[in-house]
């Protein structure tokens, strides 16, 4: 199994360059790193080690073109070396630069995505009652590499220790999902389920488990339930990526954090789409598991500590 997980945040919402570094993250520093752009979406770097051998990993691309080859740059980071590239959902934050990322890539990278994140426009309906959109992935992504796209509704292992959750069952009668989210079905705009919601699963060591979201549109709870049905032997350790809590209300809210407390969650770092008011919350209700989450914080799990 996996023995060390590095994970970098390559487009987040925020970038803070006076974080104090600590022994679970890595902040940046004054310097070329002060140039660090952040935008609203999310993408993660994740390398991670077994028995010597490394797998690179891309877990989504952000909203924009710009914004992660920017910090990629800045980072040092080569998407030559990546293995794997993961889309969480077909949301326009979320795979904004895959295509120029795809190019970049060796001919063995792989893309691993819900069959249902592609060719559907989606809309977010606002206060006003008009749609802003339509958003879908650019088809020239199928075409370039269809061969090298693997689509599935069921839990997928991309390397030994490494899963796709698959379409992740929803459980909770109080994580209402994305209410303002639809799609074009037929030329009529429905409601949008987003069932193309995935996390990622990777197991540490013996016994821990470290979750991986890209907006969480299932719920943190359903999402959290689901890792712990297929992996009903492993504690989750950690809880990183973006649990879109920013317009919960106060039900979901008080059953989220009661759900995270009783599960011994040790780490969390929430990114992109969890909200100032949530991301407040956590960070006082579980001050020592707290990670701060900005672009270019790097986290190190090992399986022994």
């Amino acid at each position: 199994m996996p023995e060390r997980i590095e994970i970098t945040a390559l487009v987040d919402n925020y970038v803070d360059m006076f974080m104090p570094s600590t022994k679970m993250a890595a902040y940046p520093v004054p310097g070329k790193e002060s140039m660090l752009w952040a935008e609203q979406g999310l993408s993660l770097w994740i390398e991670v080690w077994n028995q010597g051998h490394r797998h690179g990993i891309l877990y989504d691309f952000g909203r924009s073109e710009q914004v992660l080859l920017h910090n990629a740059d800045l980072l040092g980071l080569d998407f030559s070396r990546l293995d794997s590239l993961v889309l969480s959902h077909g949301h326009v934050d979320h795979y904004g630069c895959l295509l120029p990322v795809f190019r970049k890539t060796r001919q063995k990278c792989r893309l691993f995505l819900h069959p249902k994140a592609c060719g559907s426009r989606r809309f977010v309906k606002k206060i006003d009652g008009t749609y802003a959109g339509p958003w879908e992935i650019d088809q020239r992504v199928f075409d370039e590499f269809g061969s090298r796209i693997e689509t599935g509704t069921a839990r997928s292992t991309i390397m030994p220790g490494i899963h796709l959750s698959g379409q992740i069952e929803r459980i909770t009668d109080f994580e209402p999902g994305m209410p303002n989210a639809f799609v074009e079905v037929e030329e009529a705009r429905i409601h949008d389920e987003i069932e193309d919601d995935q996390a990622i699963f990777i197991e540490l060591g013996d016994d821990r488990l470290v979750v991986l979201t890209g907006c969480c549109h299932t719920g943190a709870v359903n999402t959290l339930e689901h890792a712990r049905n297929q992996f009903p032997k492993r504690k989750v350790y950690a809880l990183l990526g973006g649990l879109h809590l920013n317009s919960a209300g106060e039900t979901q809210m008080e059953k989220t954090m009661e759900y995270i407390s009783q599960a011994g969650i040790e780490y969390i770092a929430a990114f992109h789409c969890t909200g100032y008011y949530a991301q407040r919350t956590l960070m006082e209700k579980f001050r020592d598991q707290w990670i701060p989450a900005t672009v270019g914080a790097k986290m190190i799990f090992t399986g022994g500590s």
